[in-house]
């Protein structure tokens, strides 16, 4: 529980806009899912029903983003969303309807092909873009013995307990 006068002031008000916001969100939801259920039936004819609740759904959306109870972003991209599903689906639902029905192929399998006599040929060997050899002089060097490190190396400094 807020301590301060304005604290507790600011969680009742945030109570009151959640009360208030609720059901503004859930039937946002609704209109969304109403949407989404007119987009799943454009296949069977009903692309003129689907495009009206997709565009009563971004009414919705865009009134509550204008209202502040959904972020303006999180509108545009339900609407967004919505409007490439209708898309989509229509798009579909029109070349489903210039298609022959009888034209459809039949789906086959292929029969693995029976083992062979014959030996699979070796891969190829990989092209080689850089030497992955070193020069030759740079073996000569590996040769001589490393330099040797100074003496003295810094260390870090212990830490201090505060």
């Amino acid at each position: 529980m807020p301590n301060k006068r304005s604290a507790m002031k600011a969680h009742r008000v945030g109570e009151r806009r959640y009360a208030r916001n609720r059901p503004v969100r859930s039937a946002l939801r609704t209109f969304v899912k109403k949407a989404r259920t007119g987009i799943a039936a454009v296949p069977g004819g009903a692309a003129e029903e689907a495009a009206a609740l997709v565009a009563q759904a971004a009414k919705e959306l865009d009134e509550a983003a204008s209202k502040g109870i959904i972020h303006k972003n999180q509108a545009a991209r339900r609407k967004s969303r919505l409007m490439h599903q209708l898309a989509v689906a229509t798009k579909a639902a029109v070349a489903a309807a210039e298609a022959p029905a009888e034209a459809a192929p039949r789906p086959t399998r292929r029969r693995a092909a029976a083992p062979t006599a014959e030996k699979k040929p070796a891969p190829a060997a990989p092209r080689a873009t850089r030497s992955r050899t070193k020069p030759a002089d740079t073996t000569a060097k590996k040769a001589e013995p490393p330099a040797e490190k100074p003496a003295t190396t810094r260390t870090r400094r212990p830490r201090q307990s505060s």
